[in-house]
């Protein structure tokens, strides 16, 4: 299980995430859609860390 609680990250004054809570259970298949700019990449990159969280 993987599970993100209270999850934010900003760049400057954007915050592009805030206070994210996510639960996947084992064996789940998860889709992040949304608009351009709406912190996809950015949660993906975190979650690699790739980039740290606030």
């Amino acid at each position: 299980m993987l599970e993100l609680k209270q999850i934010s990250k900003s760049f400057g004054a954007k915050k592009v995430i805030d206070q994210l809570d996510l639960t996947i259970e084992d064996g789940s298949i998860l889709a992040v859609v949304g608009p351009s700019g709406g912190g996809k990449t950015t949660l993906l990159r975190t979650l690699a860390g790739l980039e740290t969280i606030d």
